[in-house]
């Protein structure tokens, strides 16, 4: 269950209940939870719900649990209001699952939400957006990483969708640059939990030349608010490589209107598990006795599937495990180089970067005894040994580094970060020589060299 991030807007917005039959417990004495508190914090969660939720019906539904649950005395027992908050909210999920829908115990945040006096109130939101800044400045505005692949693939990951959009614009196109040269673009959302809508366009705005409509908030009270990228926000940044993008089950929110819009109109390619499946968004609302209720009070509508992913998540178009969605989606992008392919080098170096992660995934090994033939000497001073079971070689051209091989297949390691070896054998089967296939595209020839009369190929080095 994903608890929704509505605190870091209520920082920076002055949100105040129209409602609220229920009192704020004065000062800061501890709250003991009594029957009449409950039942008034029920009486207040029905129009709060009913007058805010995105389905009315669905609400009505949801409150009529909690009365049931009340009239059998689930709740009498119940002594500490954050246990009676999770308790309550637990019930609301059982009536009716909303992954955006919370309740909690937070006396502090309902003190500002229900605080109408408007003496103060444009300090009070000077106050709170500079906290709000000082905060997103320290997280980098949601990114964690931004860097080159090999292969020369760009990979960001970025954990929120900031509510400052005007000021996250900078990082947002600082990181974007970093990869706008890259080949393709895979971009990280296994841990981004979601956030603002709107800075979710703006995040798509990098990738369109034209402003595309990506999606609609339908809300109760306003009705249809659509969202379209804008290329004239990206500081002239436009990125066209192919796009990847990673889920887990944590991805949620903001961060699925990002991967379904992406996926909807063929933008980006989605790589992972299934999301979290949460499309409605939120605002905070002081429901009494220092209770907050975040409540859904809109859904998001693709414009080209006419559908969202609320309940479902989004589905991925390669699934696998969030573990391994990164070494997939490399797979992916390098086997649609190698399709694309128009020359033998550009072949090459896709194969190359291929053999590469197979040999990272696989943890199938050779025989020992198939691996003394690659033994000796090799044109250069490449000096192959086995030690312990596992092939290595002992690099002159490179100060007498030593590199343990991986497998790829019989007769092919990797060797290093650039290279991977190819044994090549005489029509006898004996081993001649070495290809050396090249990260680059590169492929060259190393003869075997005759065997010393005392070397002793197979002991360790």
């Amino acid at each position: 269950m994903k608890k929704p991030l509505f605190y870091v807007v209520a920082a920076l917005l002055s949100a105040t209940c129209t409602f609220c039959t229920a009192q704020e417990q004065p000062g800061n004495t501890p709250l003991v939870i009594t029957p009449a508190i409950v039942h008034s914090l029920i009486d207040s969660l029905r129009h709060s719900l009913g007058q805010h939720y995105i389905f009315p019906d669905t609400a009505q539904k949801m409150v009529a649990y909690l009365e049931t649950e009340y009239r059998k005395g689930a709740y009498a027992e119940i002594k500490n209001p954050q246990q009676l908050a999770e308790r309550l909210w637990r019930d609301l999920e059982k009536a009716h699952h909303d992954g955006h829908l919370h309740l909690g115990y937070q006396p502090q945040f309902a003190r500002q939400l229900a605080n109408t006096d408007t003496t103060g109130a444009a300090q009070r939101q000077k106050d709170g957006y500079a906290h709000a800044l000082v905060q997103e400045g320290e997280a980098n505005f949601g990114f964690e990483k931004v860097e080159i692949l090999r292969g020369n693939i760009g990979y960001v990951k970025f954990n929120h969708f900031t509510g400052l959009a005007d000021e996250a614009m900078a990082t947002f196109t600082s990181a974007f640059r970093f990869v706008a040269h890259t080949n393709a673009l895979i971009i990280d959302m296994r841990t981004n939990g979601g956030g603002s809508p709107f800075m979710v366009s703006r995040a798509e705005s990098y990738f369109f030349p034209v402003r595309t409509h990506m999606m609609d908030i339908i809300n109760r009270s306003s009705g249809k608010n659509e969202l379209w990228t804008d290329p004239a926000k990206t500081d002239s940044t436009l990125l066209q490589m192919p796009v990847y993008i990673l889920t887990s089950k944590r991805t949620f929110s903001g961060a699925e209107d990002f991967s379904y819009g992406m996926q909807s109109i063929h933008r980006a390619v989605v790589v992972g598990d299934t999301t979290g499946g949460g499309a409605h968004p939120t605002g905070a609302y002081n429901v009494g006795f220092g209770f907050v209720a975040s409540i859904p009070h809109a859904r998001s509508l693709d414009p080209y599937t006419h559908t969202d992913w609320e309940g479902t998540g989004v589905y991925p178009d390669i699934p696998v495990t969030s573990d391994k969605a990164l070494e997939t989606a490399e797979a992916a992008i390098f086997t649609a180089q190698l399709q694309k392919a128009t020359t033998e080098e550009e072949k090459r170096r896709a194969q190359w970067q291929l053999n590469n992660i197979q040999a990272r995934q696989s943890k199938e090994k050779p025989d020992p005894a198939t691996l003394a033939p690659y033994t000796g000497v090799y044109q250069g001073g490449l000096d192959f040994y086995v030690r312990e079971g596992d092939l290595y070689c002992k690099n002159a051209e490179r100060g007498g580094e030593v590199f343990k091989l991986l497998y790829i297949s019989p007769d092919n390691y990797v060797l290093d970060e650039n290279v991977v070896v190819e044994f090549v054998k005489d029509p006898s089967g004996k081993i001649t020589g070495i290809n050396m296939h090249w990260s680059n595209g590169g492929l060259s020839f190393k003869s075997l060299q005759p065997a010393s009369p005392a070397s002793d190929t197979s002991s360790p080095h």
